[in-house]
């Protein structure tokens, strides 16, 4: 993992990449299924409990069935991840790679709005991206990194503020391009962010967790 040294914590600059796809990707959700999402689960969580309240049943089995797959999406790819060891990024991305390439052409049929089959394909992606990286909790959890700057500065631990930031920054940046992309390639979008996974499985491959290539 590359890190870049700094006072209390490290940067842990290989996590970023992860961050802007899933900012990115969450940009498609907001512009084209808004009261689905396939990345952050808290706001799918709390619609839910709003929908129960209103008896509104057919709402409520669609977005459970979203929360379920990102549930046994992110829990296949752990018990997998557990499983092959140091291929685990790379595999686990590929994954990821393969199933936005899938949601394209389902993308494609219904371009103003995203199909509930589409939101599931995405969320079964994004199950799978939070499960990449064994030493990470997750990567979509942006509360959870803002709670972290704001107690960082507070305690003077600056570097953990900046590895803090940095990613909340990377987020916003791939959420950003992802809504920028989207206005010139539509469902194709994915597609995109597709190979981007699959170029990082590459990269994860080729490159060990130190840094150092891999022996032949």
């Amino acid at each position: 993992m590359h890190k870049l040294e700094l006072p209390g914590t490290a940067i842990a600059w290989s996590v970023l990449p992860l961050l802007a796809l899933a900012g990115a990707t969450d940009a498609l959700m907001i512009l084209h299924s808004k009261e689905l999402l396939a990345v952050y689960m808290t706001g799918n969580s709390t619609k839910l409990g709003d929908f129960l309240a209103q008896g509104a049943w057919f709402k409520v089995g669609e977005i459970a069935s979203v929360i379920g797959t990102f549930v046994f999406a992110t829990t296949v790819a752990a018990w997998m991840g557990d499983r092959i060891g140091r291929v685990r990024s790379g595999v686990l991305l590929l994954f990821v790679g393969v199933l936005l390439a899938i949601a394209a052409p389902l993308a494609a049929q219904a371009t103003e709005k995203y199909s509930l089959a589409t939101v599931m394909v995405i969320a079964a992606a994004m199950g799978t991206l939070n499960q990449v990286r064994a030493d990470e909790p997750g990567v979509t959890f942006v509360t959870g990194l803002l709670v972290k700057l704001g107690r960082c500065l507070a305690a003077g631990k600056f570097g953990g503020a900046a590895d803090a930031f940095s990613r909340w920054l990377c987020l916003l940046i791939g959420a950003l391009l992802g809504t920028l992309v989207d206005g010139r390639l539509g469902a194709a979008t994915l597609l995109l962010l597709a190979a981007l996974a699959a170029l990082g499985a590459l990269t994860a491959w080729l490159v060990q967790p130190n840094g150092r290539p891999q022996e032949s």
